[in-house]
């Protein structure tokens, strides 16, 4: 019930919820909820009952054969037409099952191809009963019970389908043992009277297995639902956490954080990491021609062409700090990390943001580019982002506009400019 009051719920899962509420109070003797549920129910059922259903059809037709036991046991001289007749209900039950495994998506199948099978089987029997010079003929209708608690319990049908096949079993019983003369009226009252019990008692035990699998399922999709709520919830809250609110890039924190993540990996696989430091020319004197929300309007289509430029699914564009953007490349070497800053300045002049502060007159970039190697270097990430800074500068100190790299894989020192990089 805690997850009830701390989540709140869309108006879908409310609805969702109200349904489930009113499935829960309903009270009657009819298995089934009201229909947007009961397609659910079925659907996510299916798969359970479909993998259980094929099990069970294996195991009944290993049964089968082994009875054949009894034959050679007690009626060796009929041996030939009962595997005659156990060989055909095996067959027509091997392709049932075949035909189910091949329509695994079909969520009718399942029931009526239980029932079939029941039936099959119930003939199998009624064909053993009726076959002249059977010695063990009294007996034999107690097979219809075995099939009874199979189809109503073993089998994993649904009540109503049980229902279905218990009266199948029972017709074709009584079909094969009443017409009987080898057998007196008592020995053909007394194995239908047990088939009856038999069947209305595994039944009530069908009914009530039904009944829990449908309560358990309800409250399960309930806490479902208000789980789901709160790692949406969860999830939002997270990428607040880790997202620049300006232009939707990563904030310094989520860049940090890759950053570790990304030396580790690349650590183990042996892999290089590159970083690219990107800073707006003249972006002071852009705010004060233009004013601040323009400025902000800048920041953010700059940060989509960063976004653009870069390789979705593996690097990281990050917002990180007031005019200043970082990318880190997984796996990335200096041909790559090159090619991606071609890019950017590529998509900086398409986008050709008048600046008249400038002396290109319209908005660019400087680009610092450093690549190292964690499996290979002593040094930390740390040295990694200080390195790109000073290619940043470097790129500044050669006019703005352009990409410059760093090739020195030594340590920076400390009380390098670059060191505020650190500072958060």
């Amino acid at each position: 019930m805690m997850l009830r009051r701390v989540a709140s719920l869309s108006s879908e899962d409310q609805l969702l919820d109200e349904q489930i509420e009113l499935n829960l109070r309903k009270r009657g003797a009819l298995l089934r909820f009201t229909r947007p549920l009961e397609r659910r129910f079925v659907e996510e059922m299916h798969h359970n009952r479909h993998r259980q259903l094929v099990w069970a059809g294996i195991i009944g037709v290993l049964v089968i054969a082994a009875f054949a036991l009894v034959d050679v046991i007690y009626r060796e001289e009929l041996l030939g037409r009962m595997t005659l007749i156990r060989t055909g209900v095996v067959l027509v039950l091997l392709s049932a099952l075949t035909v189910l495994v091949m329509r695994d998506l079909d969520t009718r199948l399942p029931g009526w191809i239980s029932v079939f099978g029941v039936a099959v089987s119930a003939i199998g029997a009624g064909l053993m009963l009726t076959t002249p010079g059977n010695p063990i003929v009294q007996f034999e209708p107690y097979t219809f019970l075995l099939l009874a608690i199979v189809g109503n319990i073993a089998l994993p049908l649904r009540t109503s389908q049980a229902v279905v096949a218990a009266v199948v079993n029972f017709a074709i019983a009584a079909f094969f043992i009443l017409p009987l003369e080898t057998l007196h009226p008592m020995e053909k009252a007394s194995p239908l009277i047990f088939l009856g019990a038999t069947s209305l008692l595994t039944l009530l035990a069908s009914y009530r297995i039904e009944s829990i699998e449908r309560k358990v399922f309800l409250l399960y999709l309930r806490e479902k639902v208000y789980a789901d709520t709160l790692y949406a919830k969860y999830r939002s809250l997270n990428e607040i956490s880790n997202t620049d609110a300006l232009t939707e890039l990563a904030n310094r924190r989520l860049f940090d954080d890759f950053l570790k993540q990304s030396w580790t990996a690349a650590a183990a696989a042996e892999q290089p990491v590159a970083m690219l430091m990107i800073d707006i020319d003249h972006f002071k004197g852009y705010n004060d021609t233009y004013g601040h929300p323009a400025g902000d309007e800048c920041l953010k289509r700059v940060a989509a062409a960063l976004k653009a430029s870069s390789r979705s699914d593996e690097d990281l564009p990050a917002r990180f700090g007031g005019e200043e953007f970082a990318l880190v490349l997984p796996n990335g070497d200096e041909d790559s990390a090159l090619a991606l800053g071609a890019r950017i300045h590529e998509a900086m002049a398409a986008l050709a943001i008048p600046h008249a502060a400038s002396p290109t007159k319209t908005l660019s970039v400087s680009i610092g580019i450093a690549v190292e190697r964690p499996a290979t270097t002593p040094h930390d990430p740390r040295n990694l982002l200080i390195r790109a800074d000073r290619a940043l500068y470097a790129a500044k100190r050669a006019g703005r506009n352009c990409t410059r790299i760093d090739v020195s894989s030594e340590q920076v020192p400390p009380g390098n400019p670059a060191e505020r990089l650190l500072q958060h």
